[in-house]
């Protein structure tokens, strides 16, 4: 049995259900409102959580293995279904969010503003939840799970 989130945890996992939420509602403001909430928060810690939970999920939906044409397919779809509803979204925030869960890209603060990244990480973990047709909470439980255990872990 796992011991419950801290308040700081709980309140970091309603905020990322609301944007992932919003993201595949496609409600623009609720998703801007959300993405707002998450950008307040320890950027360090909504970076892990939040890559945690995109690795977890790309495994997910490709237990094969993923190439380059799945990582291209994936990135179309999270583009193309954005369009209509959300003309800001940064094409470029997908991408830093797709190589950065891949550890193929390193962080760097300049490469897009934060909270273009949290949209795109929005749509991006809607989309793959859609494909893989799972609920968030277990994945994202898990996610915050995997970052408590790293928090914990003493060093030698």
């Amino acid at each position: 049995m796992s011991t419950p989130l801290p308040p700081a945890g709980r309140a970091l996992a309603r905020t990322v259900t609301s944007a992932v939420t919003c993201a595949a509602g496609q409600d623009p403001d609720g998703l801007r409102d959300a993405t707002e909430t998450l950008s307040a928060a320890d950027e360090h810690v909504v970076r892990e959580v939040l890559s945690a939970l995109v690795l977890r999920l790309l495994e997910r939906t490709n237990p094969d293995g993923l190439d380059a044409d799945s990582v291209r397919d994936l990135l179309a779809e999270v583009l193309r279904e954005a369009a209509g509803w959300l003309p800001e979204l940064d094409p470029h925030a997908v991408v830093l969010v797709l190589s950065g869960a891949l550890a193929v890209h390193e962080q760097d603060e300049s490469a897009a503003d934060w909270s273009g990244l949290l949209l795109a990480c929005a749509l991006v973990l809607a989309r793959l939840l859609d494909r893989g047709g799972v609920p968030l909470g277990p994945e994202l439980d898990a996610a915050l799970g995997e970052l408590r255990r790293a928090q914990t872990v003493e060093l030698p």
